[in-house]
């Protein structure tokens, strides 16, 4: 493979880096804007997650205890690794709602 002598060799990765970086640096200098959006009220973040979880027990693993959801799942969910799938995200919005109502319905 021949390398052109004005374009030294790089990855496009280690290109793509340096560009946003590039772009973070203007930004901090206050030369450009940052693109902004607002995420939905109903959208389960992970700060969500854990506030919902929160709210309810103090640890993860008194939350599993409460609910029977592995605290390393709610680990999972609360740092952003694992996003609910729609049944876990209506069974926290039941919890967030009324968790005495699924500890009723858990110990039957």
């Amino acid at each position: 493979m021949t390398q052109s002598p004005q374009q030294p060799a790089g990855s496009r990765v280690g290109d793509d880096l340096v560009e946003a970086f590039q772009e973070m640096a203007a930004y901090l200098r206050g030369e450009v804007e940052a693109e902004s959006y607002e995420v939905p009220d109903d959208v389960l973040t992970p700060e969500r997650v854990q506030a919902i979880r929160r709210k309810v027990a103090p640890s993860t693993k008194e939350f599993e205890r409460q609910f029977r959801i592995s605290a390393r799942t709610m680990e999972a969910y609360e740092q952003g690794r694992r996003r609910p799938d729609a049944a876990m995200q209506t069974l926290l919005r039941v919890i967030e709602r009324e968790p005495d109502a699924v500890r009723r319905a858990l110990a039957s």
